[in-house]
């Protein structure tokens, strides 16, 4: 018998889509360093818990474990904090990119398709949203709803889809919402199964026992992500909404995000819960609400419209790059096919549509979506809430276009026609070379732009060079106040992180720094923004004159920052002289 040829160029034009992403992922991963700077806040804590987890152990189920083993485990290949973080960007983008391709090829897109579809996502902000922890989500989401695609019997595909989104909200927990919707729909079918084929009884209550197995088992391990042990959610509402109120009238005096006990407090009086805000007052959250549901069109839009780097789609100073050029074409397929496709098909649309598998296809879809668009309403329309709804509605998109050329009762089995054509072939490699060119390079600001800054990276390099560590005996550690958002766990062995809340009440300033063995202090206006130190006198005293409490100060090269240090070791390794003429080693004020 003789080969088909339509055989080898289906494998071909394959081959050359997925090397085009990954080379994709892989130029845009060199040149990450040069746009982005290190996360602080969210990410860094993630980070901590990971570093820090053979002592502290799993952080609780709401603040994401499954992300802090995930930096755990590639701790292990990149040690240094700095290099793991880079390390983590570049692999969650391609891998991210990489499933997202593999489930539009599994709704039935074509490699081109499928090629511009993930292509429009590497090169929007949303594999580059901050913090991470949804992009982890976001990858485990994708594998399951690629493996429910392959399975043989809807209870199969809705097992396989619960256990991805259970797994999933170890990273962010909202995605539990998800996960229950899921699961009563999974129960619904074996039931159904049941009655219908009563032969299979035995079958639906072995997918039963082991789902309820797999989910007993994780909760075990991991607890319940939706358990609100710590009032995550109330107080993520507290910040958004201080900051939202910030933004829309301006008349917020305090910082909205580390104060916003004080904005809610004489709006929401003792509230501790969403349904308690709602209750005391009505008119301001429905405002709050309202004005996250304005925004959030745009918001969405931008996700997946501007570029990376946060380059908008159209030029700002009316000279178009060839990136710029390249990613309005891709968006033009990625739109522009399935319109054609509706087109084509005109009255007769709704009916290739209407369809068992494409309906259950869209209910499932609009589970994954609906905890993202609840919390944009809720909290805000922040980008890491948009990822996964702009994701999966994205191959929602593509399952409707496949299900309109290719019409009948299972759409997303029946093959793609013209696969393995000539022509195929030639759109693909036409689309890798597109895609090629919409990366930017290594160099930044391909907006002609002035490159970022990444002032905590700059910092971090700067401490590193003084080369505190030769002051620490074996087994040590050197103590740096967090004021900064969460730099010393960048820093590394062994500088240790002192987070601001381990103060006592009554405790001055100076005794502080002694009890937690403080040997490094930012001097900047971080230090009184904290709540903890605002106006207090005993750090005004420090201040003044660290060199009182045998302290000096050193300038980073590089930077902006200013670090006090103990005195002798400013005078040991710069021949620095402390503040105040003092010189001993850090003492507290009697």
């Amino acid at each position: 018998m003789r080969t088909s040829p339509s055989r080898p160029l289906a494998f071909l034009a394959e081959a050359v889509c997925l090397l085009a992403l990954v080379l994709a992922c892989v130029k845009l991963g060199r040149g990450v360093e040069a746009v982005l700077d290190l996360a602080p806040w969210d990410e860094a804590d993630y980070l901590h818990r990971a570093l820090t987890l053979p002592e502290s152990g799993l952080p609780d189920p709401e603040w994401g474990p499954l992300y802090s083993l995930w930096y755990f485990a590639l701790s292990y290949v990149w040690p240094d904090p700095v290099a793991l973080y880079y390390a983590n960007t570049r692999w969650l983008v391609l891998l991210t990119s990489v499933a997202g391709y593999a489930l539009l090829r599994q709704v039935g897109a074509r490699p081109g398709f499928a090629l511009a579809g993930s292509a429009v996502y590497l090169l929007s902000l949303a594999p580059h949203i901050q913090p991470r922890p949804t992009l982890l989500a976001l990858l485990i989401i994708l594998a399951a709803s690629c493996a429910a695609c392959r399975a043989a019997t809807p209870e199969g595909a809705w097992g396989r889809l619960g256990a991805g989104l259970l797994l999933a909200s170890f990273a962010r927990p909202e995605g539990f919402l998800s996960f229950l919707a899921v699961s009563a729909l999974l129960g619904l079918q074996l039931v159904r199964r049941v009655r219908q084929e009563p032969a299979r009884r035995r079958h639906a209550w072995g997918t039963a026992v082991a789902y309820a197995g797999l989910v007993l088992l994780l909760v075990g391990l991991l607890g319940n992500p939706f358990g609100n042990t710590s009032n995550r959610r109330f107080y993520a509402f507290c910040q958004h909404f201080a900051d939202g109120l910030a933004r829309r009238t301006g008349q917020v005096q305090v910082d909205p995000w580390f104060r916003c006990e004080q904005v809610l407090q004489p709006i929401f009086g003792n509230a501790s819960t969403l349904g308690d805000a709602l209750r005391a007052n009505p008119g301001a959250f429905l405002a709050h609400v309202r004005w996250n549901l304005e925004r959030l069109p745009d918001e969405s839009l931008k996700v997946f419209t501007y570029g990376y780097g946060d380059v908008p789609p159209m030029p700002r100073n009316g000279a178009w790059t060839r990136e710029q050029v390249a990613h309005v074409l891709l968006l033009a397929v990625v739109l522009a096919l399935p319109l054609g496709a509706f087109a084509r098909r005109g009255r007769k649309a709704i009916q290739a549509l209407a369809t068992p598998r494409v309906a259950w296809s869209a209910v499932a879809a609009a589970v994954v979506i609906l905890p993202g668009i609840v919390s944009s309403v809720l909290f805000q329309p922040r980008q890491h809430y948009l990822v996964i709804p702009g994701v999966m509605g994205l191959a929602l998109l593509a399952l409707m276009k496949h299900a309109l050329d290719v019409p009948g009762p299972h759409p997303v089995e029946a093959p793609s026609r013209g696969v393995g054509s000539v022509g195929a072939l030639g759109g693909a490699a036409l689309l890798a070379v597109l895609v090629m060119l919409a990366v930017p390079g290594p160099a930044p600001a391909p907006d002609g732009r002035s490159a970022p800054r990444r002032e905590l990276l700059q910092q971090v390099r700067a401490v590193r060079a003084l080369g505190l560590g030769s002051h620490v005996a074996a087994g040590g550690s050197l103590g740096v106040l967090d004021t900064q958002g969460g730099l010393p766990v960048y820093l590394g062995v062994p500088f240790r992180r002192v987070p601001p809340w381990t103060r006592r009440p009554g405790e001055s300033f100076t005794q502080y720094l002694r009890r937690e063995r403080i040997e490094l202090v930012f001097l900047d206006h971080k230090l009184r923004e904290e709540p903890r130190f605002a106006n207090d006198p005993s750090l005004e005293s420090f201040l003044a004159a660290p060199g009182a409490f045998g302290y000096a100060t050193r300038h980073l090269p590089g930077t902006d920052a200013v670090l006090a240090l103990p005195a002798t070791w400013a005078i040991s390794g710069a021949g620095a002289v402390p503040e105040g003429g003092h010189t001993g080693t850090p003492h507290a004020s009697p």
